[in-house]
C-alpha cells in the first residue's frame, strides 16, 4: 500500500516538502511459525527535507492490529514535521518577486485500476479508502539443467559409436571362434601378452631344455615314482600267480647222498663180514598232486584276479598322474600370467595414487582420496607376492611329479623351461553318456571288480580244507652195493606210490578261514557298490565344474570386450577434454581384473577337463600314445585288458543279480508315441 502527502510552504524561502510512506502487502504466517496471530507489517518511511538531504527510516516488523496502522502513519508524519520545524534555517536575503498567479489546484488522486489477479488476498484499506496495489507477479525462474546435460553440452562432440554385440551367439561355432579371436586380439592390444612374453624371455634358462605338455606326460609315465612303484606291484602279483600255478605242474626232484660208516658199527649191525664202509645213492623223484578239493585251482583263480587287479591299479595310477601333470603344468602357466596381471594392476594403482596426490596438491580433491588410493595400492601388493610364490612352488612340485633330478650343484635350479599357454577348447558333453562310459572304462571299478572275484576264489580255496588231499610220486634210485668193498658196484630200481590225507578234525581251523574269506568278499562288494557311486559323483562334479568354467569364460570374454570399449571411450573423452586421467586409470584397472578372471576361468576349465578325462579313463591308450611302463611280454599279455570295448568280468553267482553297473549301462528306452485318438465316423 502506498500513500502520498504533498504540501507547499507558506514562506517562499522554504523548500518543497514531500513525504512517502510505503506499506507493503500484508503477509500472514501459520500459527506454528509465530505464536501471535496478529499481522506483521513492514514499514518504509522516507522524508525529503531537502533535495540534497534524503532521510530513510526503516522500522522493524511490528506486531499490531490493522486499526493501529492508521494511527502509526499519522504519528510518523507528525514526528517528521516536528523535526523539520525544529531546524533553524539560515537567513538569506529574500529576493524581490513579482506577484505570481496562484498555482493551479492539484489534480484529484485517482487510484489506478487493479489488474484482475486471482486469487488476491484482501489488504487493509488506506485512510483515503483505497485498497493497496498488489505486488507485481515475479516471473518464474527457468529450470536448471542436470549436470550430465551440462557436461554433454560443454563436451566436444564425440565420433559416432557403432553398436556391436557384447557376446557371440552360442548356437554358431563360427561366431564363438571369431569372438575368442577378437578377445585375444583385444587383450593383446592392452600389452598383456607382450609383457607376458617379456617375462618368459627373462625367466628362460638357456642351459636347460624346453618342456611342453606332451613332453611332460611322456616323462611322467617313464619316471614318475608312483607309476614305477605300481608297475613293481604288478610284477609282484604276477610272481604270486606263477607260484600258485606251479602246484598243478608235476614236480621233478633229484636227490643224492654219500656216507661213511665205521667198521665197528658195521660189525655190530651186520655181525661182521666184508661190509663196505662207504655208501652213496642218487635218485630222481616225480610227484603230482591228484586231488586237493579244488584248493589249487581256486588259488590260481585268485592269483589271476590279483594280477589283473594290480594291472588296473597301475592304469588308475597312470590316469591320476596324467591328470596331476596337466593340472600342475597349466597351474605354472596360470601363475606366470597372474604375475603379469597383478604387476600391471600395481603399476596402474601407483599411477592412480600419483594422480590423486597431484589433485590433492592442486586442491581439487580431499585428503581422503589420497588415503583411499594408498590403501588400494597396499591391498594390490599381496596378490602379486602370492602369485610369485605360487609360481615358484608349482615349478618345484612339477619337478617332483615328473621324477626329474636337479642339476648337480644347483639343487634350486629347475631343470626345464615351461612352454605353453592356457588353451581353451570347449567340448560338447552328455551327462548320461559320460556316466556310462566312466562306469564301463574306469580302472578303479575294474580293479574292485577283480578284487571281488579274487575273494570269491579264496573262499573256495578255504572250503577245500574240508576235503581230502591225494598225491602220487615215482622215484628211480641208484645206490652203491654195501655187500662189496668196491664203491663202483651199485644197484638201481624204481619206486611208485600214492599218498593221501584227510583232516577229520582240525580244531575249526578251516571254519575260521572260510568265515574270514567270506567277510572279505562281502567287504569287497560293499566297496565296489560305493565305488560305482563315487565314479558317478566324480563325473557329475567334473561336468558341473566344466559348465561353471564355460559360463564364466563366456561372461568374462564379454566383460573383456566391454572393458576394452570402455577404456577406448575413456581415452577419447580424455583426448577431447571431457574426461580425466583418473577415469582412464579406473577403466584400465577394471580391464585387468576382467582379464585375470578370464585366465582363471581358462585354468578352471582345463582342470575340470583333466578330472573328466581321468574319471572316464580317456587318456590311457598306451600302445597308441604312450610307452607302456611294463615289459613287452607283460604288455602283450595285457593287450586284451586295454580294449575299452571288452565287457566287464562277471561277478560271483550270488552277486550277479545285484550288479550295480547293469542298470547304468542299459540305455533308457525311447518314449513310445502317443496313440492318436480315432474319431468315430458318424453314420
Amino acid at each position: 500500500m502506498e500513500t502520498r502527502f504533498t504540501s507547499r510552504a507558506h514562506r517562499p524561502q522554504e523548500e518543497h516538502l514531500s513525504f512517502r510512506i510505503c506499506l507493503p502487502q500484508i503477509h500472514r504466517r501459520r500459527p506454528s511459525q509465530n505464536k501471535s496471530s496478529h499481522d506483521r507489517f513492514d514499514f518504509l518511511f522516507s522524508g525529503c527535507f531537502s533535495p540534497k538531504m534524503p532521510v530513510l527510516f526503516k522500522l522493524p516488523a511490528l506486531a499490531m492490529k490493522p486499526k493501529f496502522s492508521t494511527f502509526l502513519s499519522a504519528a510518523l508524519l507528525l514526528l517528521s514535521a516536528l523535526r523539520l520545524g525544529a531546524q533553524t534555517p539560515t537567513p538569506t536575503p529574500s529576493p524581490q518577486f513579482q506577484d505570481l498567479p496562484p498555482p493551479p489546484p492539484l489534480p484529484q488522486f485517482t487510484p489506478l485500476p487493479l489488474p484482475s489477479i486471482s486469487p488476491t488476498p484482501t489488504g487493509t484499506p488506506l485512510p483515503d479508502g483505497t485498497l493497496p496495489l498488489p505486488l507485481p507477479v515475479m516471473p518464474a525462474a527457468p529450470p536448471l539443467s542436470s549436470p550430465s546435460q551440462i557436461s554433454s553440452e560443454l563436451a566436444a562432440p564425440l565420433p559416432a559409436q557403432s553398436a556391436e554385440p557384447l557376446a557371440p551367439s552360442p548356437a554358431t561355432p563360427v561366431l564363438e571362434q571369431s569372438s575368442r579371436a577378437a578377445v585375444t586380439k583385444e587383450m593383446a592390444t592392452t600389452d598383456f601378452y607382450k609383457a607376458l612374453n617379456e617375462l618368459i624371455a627373462r625367466q628362460r634358462n638357456p642351459k636347460v631344455p624346453d618342456l611342453k605338455i606332451e613332453d611332460a606326460l611322456q616323462t611322467a609315465i617313464k619316471q614318475n615314482p608312483e607309476i614305477l612303484a605300481a608297475a613293481q606291484e604288478l610284477n609282484s602279483s604276477s610272481g604270486r600267480f606263477i607260484s600258485i600255478r606251479s602246484k598243478l605242474i608235476p614236480q621233478v626232484s633229484l636227490n643224492s647222498n654219500y656216507g661213511f660208516t665205521s667198521r665197528e658199527i658195521n660189525d655190530v649191525s651186520f655181525g661182521g663180514g666184508n661190509i663196505n664202509s662207504e655208501a652213496w645213492s642218487v635218485s630222481i623223484e616225480f610227484s603230482q598232486l591228484i586231488y586237493d578239493g579244488g584248493a589249487v585251482v581256486s588259488g590260481i583263480r585268485a592269483a589271476l584276479s590279483d594280477e589283473q587287479e594290480a594291472y588296473y591299479r597301475l592304469r588308475s595310477v597312470i590316469d591320476t598322474v596324467i591328470s596331476k601333470v596337466k593340472t600342475n603344468f597349466f597351474e605354472v602357466v596360470l601363475n606366470r600370467a597372474l604375475i603379469i596381471a597383478n604387476q600391471q594392476s600395481v603399476d596402474l594403482l601407483t599411477e592412480q595414487l600419483k594422480d590423486q596426490q597431484n589433485r590433492y596438491e592442486a586442491g581439487t580433491v580431499p585428503r581422503f582420496n589420497v588415503l583411499q588410493a594408498e590403501v588400494a595400492l597396499a591391498n594390490a601388493k599381496p596378490p602379486l607376492i602370492q602369485a610369485q610364490n605360487n609360481y615358484r612352488v608349482s615349478m618345484f612340485r612339477l619337478v617332483r611329479l615328473l621324477g626329474m633330478d636337479y642339476p648337480p650343484g644347483f639343487p634350486s635350479e629347475v631343470p626345464f623351461n615351461i612352454v605353453g599357454k592356457l588353451d581353451y577348447k570347449p567340448r560338447t558333453l552328455n551327462s548320461d553318456e559320460s556316466v556310462r562310459i566312466a562306469v564301463a572304462r574306469n580302472p578303479d571299478l575294474k580293479a574292485q571288480r577283480q578284487l571281488i572275484l579274487g575273494e570269491a576264489a579264496r573262499v573256495n580255496q578255504q572250503v577245500a580244507g574240508y576235503l581230502p588231499q591225494i598225491s602220487a610220486s615215482a622215484r628211480q634210485t641208484n645206490e652203491s652195493d654195501f655187500l662189496t668193498n668196491n664203491l663202483t658196484d651199485m644197484v638201481n630200481g624204481w619206486f611208485f606210490g600214492v599218498r593221501g590225507s584227510w583232516a577229520i578234525w582240525d580244531g575249526l581251523l578251516t571254519y575260521g578261514n572260510v568265515k574270514t574269506a567270506k567277510a572279505r568278499m562281502e567287504q569287497g562288494k560293499i566297496n565296489y557298490d560305493n565305488g560305482v557311486r563315487e565314479v558317478i559323483l566324480q563325473v557329475q562334479e567334473a561336468i558341473s565344474k566344466l559348465l561353471e568354467a564355460r559360463e564364466t569364460v563366456d561372461s568374462q570374454e564379454a566383460s573383456v570386450v566391454q572393458g576394452v570399449e570402455a577404456l577406448r571411450l575413456a581415452q577419447e573423452r580424455l583426448d577431447a577434454g571431457a574426461g580425466t586421467q583418473l577415469d582412464v586409470l579406473n577403466q584400465q584397472t577394471s580391464l585387468l581384473q576382467s582379464q585375470t578372471f578370464l585366465l582363471q576361468a581358462y585354468y578352471s576349465y582345463i582342470q575340470g577337463m583333466a578330472e573328466y578325462d581321468r574319471a572316464l579313463s580317456l587318456d590311457t591308450r598306451f600302445q597308441d600314445i604312450f610307452d607302456d611302463p611294463l615289459t613287452k611280454p607283460q604288455a602283450k599279455r595285457f593287450n586284451k585288458l586295454n580294449d575299452p570295448e571288452r565287457p566287464q568280468a562277471k561277478l560271483p553267482r550270488q552277486y550277479r543279480k545285484q550288479d550295480p553297473i547293469k542298470p547304468i549301462l542299459e540305455k533308457a528306452p525311447a518314449p513310445s508315441p502317443t496313440p492318436t485318438a480315432t474319431k468315430k465316423k458318424s453314420n
